[in-house]
């Protein structure tokens, strides 16, 4: 016996050294970098969205409370601050029940369950197994008992895609740590024995049987009295589920940032270093941009009439699983109208019964089909609907919203609780883009109709601006030496290109002709001609040249005349920043998305440029920060742009511009239409805010006679900056020095005299009012 105890020894120490030479090096444990989640900020701190691998906020031990603490070594680790790294009798115990039952049961403290997370695979062999109790003896001797803990609790998966108790408890219960009840914290510390097993959201029964039994321990162990456990197994789960933030509230501006990040710190990095990232976005303003947008583009779409339903059901009894097929495929646009089967239609009591997702039923009056007029083409549609059985029939897969969201039809509540509106789903498409007009953050952004694109038609988009470029036309008129009285002749203009042996014969909206107007007539009333000669007479290169200075690009914009009536490309974004040169006294506000970025440390590494350092007083920030820069740009003098800014006031208050008069403060804004109806634009600003609003279709085709930038662009930016400015005080435009009123004649633009119809008071850089300087421009 002697002998084979000795031979025994040896050959367990043999084994031991043998293994001690081939585990991995557990000193890399000291440097632990947690794989963490990025988490983007609105610019009120609401969480925005979240992106990460695995779904773990690290919490230092000093931050978890000790009763989560305690749950975990009832549950795991009874004798955790006892033992060396490994429990003698605990692997005796386990290995006894192994032996003699058909169970199988562990035996790895929590030191050993660091052992293997970190440095070793889950294989379930002895050799793994050797190497995990030499690992976690030797982590013993090299770190703290509560640094050991700290790198459990941080590191061990809970499932749902949860690792660690502080993203746990958020997305099963949606609260912090010390806000966890006794039951839920029991229900945590019961997850590590089988992650998926007890995971309480798929399996409810098995979870609350594993809390119980961890109650059961936490009583045994003294951490909570009889009455505690007794009250806590008769609870149910408590669960609050809260998945990862997808950004859903502002999802193309999420996106963006996204790409931002990831182009510039790498998308590996993004989804586990665990940033925090304080955007520009305002969540209220996002709100009203997704709905101006979204009830425009509806508006439009029912003005040019009903394309069909989605579908047929031939097979009415399995309405219902289609119902729910249907509702699962259009989640992203829920707020916006659900789908629906149509189950019969009566025309004697004008209603169609409908059946909705989860087996309910409905019906749609008469009176919320009448727009439903037959699509024949942009311009066309079908007869006046007199029956309700014209639009739907039995079968038809339709989309619907509750009647009490639409406007224009009268019901009791009781009845709009029933009611639904028939609707569809726009093919056109939209876009909206809100700056800071004096720092350039981004506040609000639309990339288009649906949540879920990844094309953002605000930033990725470029389109013909039509008459939307011309303010920067007229603004290089100025420069040049014309003033908003100077007379430019509004007649027929016919080029020729010997190039190309073509002529071309560019016409005004209106087909017809004015003769001389002022300059301020011609934008108000977006005069192609006059522009035409305007452009002609101060050179496009030298507009095109004046653009660049605005933040357009350029590069691929034809040096001919056309381009002064947006012939050429540009993106939402280029122009409405374009526009925030007026409102910000001649500088432009270059757009961003990004506040700051800090480490998972907290360390700042990165700021935004502060534009208005008045605006905010004095900010502290570490050492470290990066240097704050202008993030504005001199464009033009702040009297030049103050004349724009009251020209484009005009194009509001007496032009094609008229329906943004509906917002109640000082704005300007110009109209955009291109040719054929193609392409609708209205961008404009008030004292605060640069706003853009693009209105067309994905594949350039026209949207219909008559579909201006009034018509299809403008209600939906009115709507936006109605809704973003009810109830603040108003703020007038600030005018600079170098600027003078002057009263003249509206027609003539000369000084009033015995026979003028009609004066103002016209606007003009001091020294080129008349009779101090000669008109530029008068032919």
């Amino acid at each position: 016996m002697l002998l084979a105890t000795v031979a025994g020894g040896i050959a367990v120490g043999a084994v031991l050294v043998y293994f001690s030479a081939n585990v991995p090096d557990f000193r890399g444990l000291s440097d632990y970098q947690p794989i963490q989640v990025t988490k983007l900020y609105a610019v009120d701190g609401t969480l925005l969205a979240e992106y990460a691998k695995e779904r773990r906020i690290y919490t230092p031990i000093e931050n978890i409370p000790q009763s989560v603490i305690n749950a975990f070594l009832a549950a795991e680790d009874t004798s955790f601050y006892n033992h060396r790294g490994f429990d003698p009798k605990g692997i005796i115990r386990a290995a006894l029940v192994n032996i003699f039952t058909h169970r199988t049961q562990g035996a790895s403290t929590i030191t050993q369950q660091v052992a293997k997370t970190f440095l070793l695979s889950s294989e379930r062999t002895y050799t793994r197994k050797i190497k995990e109790l030499i690992l976690a003896n030797r982590i013993e001797k090299a770190f703290s008992k509560n640094e050991i803990l700290e790198l459990y609790l941080n590191q061990i998966y809970l499932g749902a895609g949860a690792y660690g108790v502080t993203a746990a408890s958020l997305t099963y219960f949606n609260k912090p740590l010390d806000k966890l009840s006794i039951g839920q914290r029991a229900m945590l510390a019961g997850l590590p024995k089988a992650p998926s097993a007890y995971n309480p959201m798929a399996h409810p029964r098995m979870a609350r049987l594993r809390r119980d039994v961890v109650l059961n321990r936490m009583l045994e162990e003294g951490f909570i009295t009889a009455a505690e456990a007794k009250e806590a197994t008769a609870q149910d789960l408590e669960l609050d589920p809260r998945p990862l933030r997808d950004g859903a509230e502002a999802a193309h501006f999420a996106e963006h940032v996204r790409r931002e990040m990831a182009d510039t710190y790498g998308t590996e990095h993004l989804y586990e270093a665990g940033y925090s990232v304080q955007t520009t976005v305002d969540l209220n303003m996002q709100k009203q941009a997704e709905r101006a947008v979204r009830e425009g583009l509806r508006t439009y779409d029912r003005r040019h009439g009903y394309r069909g339903p989605l579908g047929h059901l031939a097979f009415m009894p399995g309405w219902k699983a289609r119902a729910e097929e249907e509702y699962r495929k259009y989640r992203d646009i829920r707020d916006f109208a659900i789908p629906a089967v149509v189950l019969n239609v009566q025309d004697k009591k004008g209603i169609a019964t409908i059946g909705l997702p989860s087996g309910r039923e409905g019906a749609i009056p008469y009176d919320a089909v009448t727009w439903a007029r037959r699509y024949l083409d942009a311009n066309t549609k079908g007869p006046a609907i007199s029956h309700i059985s014209q639009v739907l029939e039995a079968g038809d897969i339709i989309m619907v919203a509750p009647l009490g969201k639409v406007t224009g039809i009268k019901m009791s509540a009781s009845e709009n609780r029933n009611f639904y509106s028939l609707e569809q789903i726009p093919a056109v498409q939209g876009a909206l883009v809100a700056l800071d007009a004096h720092t350039g953050a981004v506040r609000a952004m639309v990339g288009g109709f649906e949540r879920s694109s990844e094309f953002n038609r605000a930033v990725q988009a470029r389109r013909q601006p039509g008459s939307s470029f011309k303010p920067l036309v007229y603004a290089a008129a100025i420069e040049k030496g014309y003033t908003a009285a100077s007379i430019i002749l509004d007649a027929p203009v016919v080029l020729r290109s010997d190039e190309l042996g073509e002529t071309w014969k560019p016409q005004n909206y209106t087909e017809k002709v004015y003769g001389p107007s002022t300059l301020r007539r011609g934008l108000e009333q977006s005069r192609n001609l006059m522009t035409i000669r305007l452009a002609r007479d101060i050179g496009i290169r030298d507009i095109i040249k004046f653009a660049g200075r605005f933040g357009i690009d350029t590069k691929d914009m034809a040096p001919n005349l056309s381009t002064a009536l947006g012939s050429s490309a540009v993106s939402l974004m280029e122009l409405t920043s374009a526009y925030s040169v007026f409102p910000n006294q001649g500088r432009r506000a270059i757009p961003y998305f990004i506040e700051s970025v800090q480490d998972n440390t907290g360390k700042l590494i990165r700021q935004a440029p502060e534009t208005c350092p008045d605006c905010m007083g004095a900010v502290a920030l570490p050492a470290s920060a990066p240097e704050i820069k202008l993030n504005d740009q001199p464009v033009v003098s702040p009297s030049l742009a103050f004349v724009l800014v009251d020209l484009l006031r005009g194009v509001v208050q007496s032009g094609t511009g008229w329906r943004a008069k509906a917002v109640g403060h000082p704005v300007g804004a110009k109209t955009g239409t291109t040719n054929d109806y193609v392409d609708a634009w209205f961008v404009g600003f008030d004292a605060r805010y640069a706003v853009g609003v693009w209105v067309g279709f994905d594949k350039p085709q026209t949207l219909g006679r008559g579909e201006t930038g009034s018509s299809a662009a403008s209600p939906i930016w009115t709507q936006f900056m109605k809704s973003v400015l009810t109830g603040k005080k108003q703020r007038t435009f600030t005018v600079p020095e170098g600027v003078s009123f002057t009263r003249i004649d509206a027609e003539t633009g000369t000084l009033p005299m015995a026979g003028t119809k009609r004066s103002i008071l016209e606007v003009f850089i001091t020294g080129t009012e008349p009779g101090t300087a000669t008109t530029a421009g008068s032919g």
